[in-house]
């Protein structure tokens, strides 16, 4: 039998994690091993969870000398005391309750859950028979050293309310941590059945006080067993425990729970799998009751690749900016290899970062200078790095004009404007198919970011399916191959080749066992056209081929039908340039107008090829044309963005301002 209930399996199920979790049941026990035995009786503090006698859910925490908690066999944990005055659980323990226990060591970040039924409840504790145990990873968890609260003569109040006041809201605004109890008391629960309390940690600032009755918190990444997202899909309500870790207060808030999947406040907060929304039933501060106070956290490393609601505020009005030129700051430049270098970019305006998917790209617009001659120049680069809410990552090889200027002009402080982020090249999420990333040159950008963004925190893993990563580079010393070597060694579904040699469709035979892939393709254009017809050679599904190109490289695909619009034309249909004074034929084999330009050697500017930037404006002297794709910019009247059109069925012909 599964341990985990009807509510948690729903969630698995919704994020694609079921069948991988379904091995994961081995790890959650009816027995405590020995080395949580010694841990719980070394803590001088254990957080427990309960429902009082309406059936609402409590978080609280426990406090007395080490060994107040012990375990006689390992079947029963006992808790000999440690309840303070004026806690929300105070005499609503009985008999036939089932609690969620959670020790936790703030200085190793340790952490273990044990929960079970009261069998026993009298002077001397409560016994509890337990129903399951497991261990936690650390996670968020914030280092911290606790040591004895000073005598300073300051009494204990226990405040009660049905709202959050000024001082409650101040204190979950700085909160670094908190904890969450939850419960599913169904009859038809099967092992699941009972009560967790569990631990949640990020930036300070991560829980939304958005008004005295209300707070928003994001879900990270964690251990996919969603025991307090599938308890509040079945039993709504949720006890939240804060703690005043310099003043030594409790407060407990009682809350109605509600999952929130979507929407642009989860998008712009970086980190975030979803959101909870807590609405407020009752409030019980209990001030100044821990015997402990607790030194200045040190940041748990996660909480690098997070957000606050600060920076998500700024994100979601930065949004509205996408396709405005803003002013960068370069915080920091780093060599990658002897070609390639990383630029941070910061806004300058103080807005924030609009929110990014791995994979997409900004635009980049370079000033005349005076030693080179050139007037101002557009170039799209990929965001090389998975959002982090607070600035950009773009890494560049040193190869043309404006990649070389930005590598002789770019240093910290310097400025540069940028437009976006935009672009369709991004991992399908949800897909249920092993993925093979497969780059060439500096076209392992959009892979990185993709990487970053679906392998987290050491061994986390957005994708629970094998991940194969080839690229191809001339050079030994390629790009972010520390990094890459980094991410392989600690997540096993990730397997990485990198070669110097040209990569082709009779290595991609070698390396890869017989499955059902998506591929993610990115590099030069011959690379991209040989490796796209092989694939299809091999009778993979155009659909389950994506792609990136940069500069003019694009992809002809063997199956235009799904990829352009069905007003556009498949020829012939004669298109002149007029300016050029060549003439030329479309037959449906390009993509674009643009491409169709290029093909037949006529200069036509370019920068994001996807109608962000809008650089690849041009006059439409006659004929009529169709959009292949929604674009972000329109162009003034009388022209079109040769990107992003096609002749429409039925155009006699076309003529252009080329």
């Amino acid at each position: 039998m599964t341990p985990f209930h009807a509510g948690e399996l729903a969630i698995q199920e919704r994020v694609g994690v079921r069948d991988h979790m379904a091995g994961a049941a081995a790890f959650i026990r009816d027995f405590m091993p020995e080395q949580h035995r010694q841990f719980y009786a070394s803590l001088p503090f254990f957080f427990l969870g309960a429902l009082d006698a309406a059936g609402q859910p409590w978080a609280t925490m426990l406090a007395a000398g080490p060994g107040f908690v012990s375990t006689p066999d390992e079947h029963t944990l006992h808790i000999g005391g440690g309840m303070l005055a004026g806690d929300p659980l105070e005499g609503q323990l009985r008999v036939g309750d089932h609690v969620g226990g959670l020790g936790l060591e703030p200085t190793t970040r340790r952490r273990n859950r044990v929960n079970g039924e009261i069998v026993a409840a009298d002077e001397g504790g409560l016994r509890i028979a337990v129903t399951q145990s497991f261990g936690n990873c650390p996670q968020y968890i914030q280092h911290r050293q606790h040591s004895a609260a000073p005598d300073d003569g300051r009494k204990v109040q226990v405040l009660r309310g049905v709202a959050l006041t000024a001082a409650d809201r101040e204190l979950i605004a700085r909160a670094d941590t908190f904890f969450i109890a939850s419960a599913n008391m169904k009859a038809d629960a099967g092992r699941g059945r009972g009560v967790d309390v569990s631990h949640r940690g990020g930036r300070p600032g991560f829980v939304r006080v958005d008004d005295e009755r209300t707070l928003t918190s994001p879900e990270f990444v964690g251990n996919f067993f969603f025991n307090t997202l599938g308890n509040v899909a079945e039993y709504p309500r949720a006890g939240l425990l804060f703690i005043d870790f310099e003043r030594g207060d409790l407060l407990h808030i009682a809350v109605e729970a509600e999952i929130i999947w979507d929407g642009p406040r989860l998008q712009a907060f970086a980190g975030a799998e979803r959101l909870l929304r807590f609405h407020v039933r009752e409030v019980v501060r209990n001030a100044g009751a821990l015997p402990f106070r607790w030194t200045a956290p040190q940041p748990a490393m996660q909480n690098a690749r997070t957000g606050s609601w600060e920076e998500a505020d700024r994100a979601q009005s930065a949004a509205a900016l996408t396709t405005s030129w803003r002013t960068f700051t370069v915080a920091d430049v780093v060599r990658e290899s002897a070609d390639v270098r990383s630029f941070h970019l910061e806004p300058a305006d103080g807005l924030g970062v609009a929110a990014h998917v791995p994979g997409q790209f900004v635009s980049v617009r370079v000033p005349e200078w005076a030693d080179g001659g050139a007037a101002s120049q557009i170039r799209s680069y990929t965001i090389s790095d998975a959002p982090n809410g607070r600035r950009y990552r773009v890494s560049v090889k040193r190869d043309g004009v404006v990649s070389s200027w930005l590598h002789a002009h770019l240093a910290p402080g310097a400025q540069i404007e940028l437009m976006g982020p935009g672009g369709d090249f991004t991992f399908e999420e949800g897909t249920q198919r092993p993925a093979v990333l497969l780059s060439a040159g500096i076209g392992i950008t959009p892979m990185i970011a993709m990487l970053n963004g679906l392998l987290v925190n050491g061994s986390r893993t957005r994708h629970r399916h094998p991940i194969h990563f080839i690229h191809g580079a001339r050079e030994t010393a390629h790009p972010f191959a520390v990094h890459l070597q980094t991410l392989a060694a600690g997540h096993s579904n990730l397997s990485v080749h990198v070669q110097s040699k040209r990569i082709d469709i009779n290595l991609l035979r070698e390396l890869l066992p017989f499955d059902d892939y998506d591929f993610y393709l990115c590099g030069p254009a011959g690379f991209m056209q040989t490796m796209y017809e092989g694939l299809r050679k091999l009778n993979v599904p155009d659909q389950r081929i994506r792609f990136e190109a940069f500069g003019p490289a694009s992809v002809r695909r063997s199956d235009v039908a799904g990829t352009q619009a069905v007003a556009a034309a498949a020829g012939p249909v004669p298109v002149h340039f007029v300016r050029s004074g060549v003439e030329a034929i479309w037959d449906g084999s390009h993509g674009s107008l643009l491409e169709l330009a290029e093909a037949n050697g006529v200069a036509a500017p370019s920068g994001c090829r996807s109608g962000l930037c809008g650089s690849c404006a041009a006059g439409l002297e006659s004929g009529d044309v169709a959009y292949t794709r929604r674009c972000s910019t329109q162009p003034e009247a009388g022209q079109v963005l040769l990107c992003s059109v096609a002749p429409r069925a039925g155009a006699s012909e076309i003529a252009l301002a080329l």
